[in-house]
């Protein structure tokens, strides 16, 4: 009892990569270790090359899971994003696992572009993964169901962003479009959709309960401020612009930041609404618990009125087919 407590408390430092994540012949900016019994021990230190001869003799010892200490997990996600086009191609890399690798390196991206909106080289990461995501979602049809099963159910400004992104991009191909060039535009703008929020105070950001109107009056405001700060940082698309400005907004005319009707919206914008608000009922909350996916799909369609009809009942049944 004493030694599961003291392996307990050990994993809660490292976490588990699978082998198929380390690109071979590459330079690893982490230590990567083993574990054997109640201990981690180091394998292999950072700045060194990782050889096809390390990967074979792993599993040829039945090692095919390593760990990295929680301090290098920024360290491994910039890793996998260099590498990602790599492993994306690899013929021996599991979909499940490219699926794994993609979402992590889009969560460094926005995490990195939230921080600094402003950076140049942060900006050019955000337009690569985005084309991963579009080529990774083409390339077959389960490509979405996979980004599905290792969707984050926390909700995070990052992990929100990519599971709009994902959504987005999944829609558009689901009501017909093909051209990559809008697909990309359309990932942009989900990527970025609460690019706002970075300029709205943590305090207001992290509240756990409901916002006092002053907060709320300044939380409205994110998606102009994303527009703002899109449209000055970057060459941007306006189906990107549009759903960054319009993705909280209602045919109606009840949403924000302008009011604006459904047939002043953008037919991608009115997409992102609804990804929006589907992800975050379904992710765990400070002030709410995650919905299962027909509970979510239940509560759209409760409120139609705030979507495009057409629009909710094709991600309804995407998401039915997909078995989300």
């Amino acid at each position: 009892m004493v030694n599961e407590e003291i392996l307990t408390k050990l994993e809660l430092y490292f976490f588990p990569v699978n082998i198929t994540k380390i690109h071979p012949d590459s330079i690893i900016n982490f230590d990567l270790f083993i574990k054997t019994g109640l201990k981690f021990i180091l394998y292999k230190n950072k700045n060194l090359k990782i050889s096809m001869e390390d990967v074979h003799r792993l599993l040829d010892n039945a090692v095919d899971i390593l760990y990295i200490h929680i301090k290098d997990k920024k360290n491994f996600r910039a890793y996998l994003e260099d590498n990602i086009e790599n492993l994306l191609k690899a013929d021996n890399v599991p979909p499940q696992k490219k699926a794994e690798v993609l979402h992590e390196s889009a969560i460094n991206v926005i995490e990195d572009i939230f921080e600094n909106p402003r950076s140049g080289p942060a900006i050019q990461r955000s337009k690569q993964i985005i084309g991963h995501t579009v080529d990774f979602i083409l390339t077959a049809p389960e490509s979405f169901a996979n980004l599905l099963r290792i969707r984050k159910h926390d909700y995070y400004t990052y992990t929100h962003s990519v599971n709009v992104c994902t959504f987005l991009v999944s829609l558009s191909r689901e009501i017909g479009i093909n051209d990559k060039n809008i697909l990309k535009a359309v990932g942009e703008g989900g990527l970025l959709h609460d690019l706002g929020k970075s300029k709205v105070p943590l305090a207001i950001i992290n509240k756990p309960g409901k916002l006092v109107k002053g907060e709320w009056d300044i939380m409205k405001q994110h998606p102009l401020f994303g527009v703002d700060l899109a449209k000055t940082t970057r060459e941007i698309n306006e189906v990107s612009l549009s759903i960054i400005g319009q993705h909280h907004e209602k045919p109606s005319g009840a949403g924000y930041p302008d009011g604006l009707k459904s047939n002043e919206l953008n037919v991608f914008a009115n997409m992102a609404s609804i990804v929006d608000v589907y992800d975050a009922v379904t992710t765990d909350r400070p002030y709410s618990t995650a919905k299962t996916p027909v509970e979510a799909a239940h509560i759209l369609l409760e409120h139609k009125e705030e979507f495009n009809e057409k629009l909710l009942l094709k991600f309804i049944r995407m998401l039915a087919v997909k078995k989300e």
